[in-house]
């Protein structure tokens, strides 16, 4: 049985529209479904966590942005529940992961409907907080501050945004102390940036751990040691097409666990997790989903 999951406030409707196109491709199939769709974080998580607990699922689509399949990671990570997305949000980092951006919502059903799904790696965050997953990237210091500022700007959409609030905190941005362990080796450091990869990129295609894959069993761990607000902002715009690496101040790592302390807050997938410390740790083959690539 299918469940839907739409955020109806999702691109000024736009996520209404692809659902109400998808189940519809789903009833000329005879296909049993059923369709969720809230305006509200909440009442989204209730419903879908209740559905879940039912049993009753083997396939759940989303039907929005990054934020709402980041919500339906945590009910579907490692169990037997195929999560696919259809985008219609803002930056739709997952969807460029599996190959569906930009494909309509009859290509995706074709997609999902005859394709056998595959396992993809996530990301395991603990904390104070609990245990969260996450499937693209976690960002913290100057980053997570730009992510944090962009997530309230509702105009322009995409990637003008994040340019914008790159712009409106890096004049008073300033270095964070970090304590850090990498699979158990054991790092100070005063950084502009700690970001972990399970995949490339976040905020709508800027690849902050260009190279990263979303099934090689490795976190990939990208630090950018204290530069100027000019280097800054010379480093930051390159991150768009990955260009960022290699620089001097640039440091990269593998890991399958990194711990992280310091005096600000981590951010998964553009939604807010908790404040450090953290232990983030990858999880092989924790997701099933499908490949358009």
């Amino acid at each position: 049985m299918w469940l839907v999951v739409a955020n109806s406030s999702s691109g000024k409707g736009k996520a209404t529209v692809l659902a109400s196109e998808f189940i519809t491709l789903l009833g000329q199939k005879n296909y049993e479904y059923k369709l969720i769709s809230e305006s509200t974080f909440d009442k989204t998580s209730e419903y879908l966590k209740s559905e879940i607990g039912s049993g009753k699922y083997t396939k759940l689509v989303a039907v929005g942005g990054d934020g709402l399949v980041n919500l339906c990671l945590q009910s579907v990570a490692q169990k037997d529940i195929t999560l696919g997305v259809i985008p219609a949000g803002t930056g739709n980092d997952f969807a460029r992961a599996v190959g569906v951006n930009g494909k309509s919502t009859k290509q995706i059903f074709e997609l999902i409907t005859t394709q056998q799904p595959t396992k993809l790696d996530l990301g395991r965050i603990s904390s104070s907080s609990g245990v969260r997953w996450y499937v693209q990237v976690l960002s913290t210091g100057f980053d997570a501050v730009v992510n944090s500022l962009a997530n309230k700007i509702t105009w322009p959409k995409g990637k003008s945004k994040y340019t914008i609030a790159t712009i409106l905190i890096i004049s008073r941005f300033k270095p964070i102390s970090y304590k850090i362990e990498i699979d158990g080796k054991k790092l100070d450091q005063n950084a502009m940036l700690l970001s972990i990869g399970n995949g490339e990129s976040y905020g709508g295609g800027m690849r902050i751990c260009p190279g990263a894959s979303n099934s090689d069993g490795l976190l990939d761990v990208l630090l950018v040691r204290p530069v100027s607000r000019v280097v800054l902002l010379t480093i930051f715009p390159k991150v768009f097409k990955g260009n960022h690496i290699p620089h001097p101040k640039i440091d990269t790592y593998k890991a399958k666990v990194i711990k992280i302390s310091a005096d600000t807050a981590a951010y998964a997938d553009g939604e807010l997790v908790s404040d450090l410390p953290i232990e983030v740790s990858n999880v092989p083959r924790a997701l099933s989903t499908w490949l358009a690539i």
